[in-house]
């Protein structure tokens, strides 16, 4: 009886069952998509030493450069915190979605 029971539960709709993996899937990729640039983006942002070079294209910092650079920097920083943010919200997404239905 009490099998029988635990069945009904754990049947879950036929939507459920088609979807979520597919959800999981997309999850997965975007997560890996922006952990992706935000090594990218890391990467090609200026050192901040005197006479740093760039990590990717190792030119070093001319006086325009580094004039220019502050508004260039800032805008790599929001985008890292960005990306850093939906990484964190798609994985706990992620995780929702397995405790609902697990593979």
């Amino acid at each position: 009886m009490l099998n029988l029971l635990l069945d009904e539960i754990q049947s879950y709709p036929k939507w459920m069952t088609d979807s979520f993996p597919i959800i999981r899937v997309v999850l997965l990729s975007l997560i890996a998509l922006f952990a992706i640039a935000i090594v990218v983006i890391v990467m090609t942002m200026e050192s901040n030493a005197e006479g740093g070079t760039n990590v990717i294209s190792g030119q070093s910092d001319s006086f325009y450069a580094k004039n220019q650079g502050s508004s260039k920097e800032g805008r790599l920083k929001k985008a890292i915190v960005i990306c850093g943010i939906l990484v964190a919200v798609l994985a706990v997404a992620f995780w929702i979605l397995w405790a609902i239905m697990p593979a």
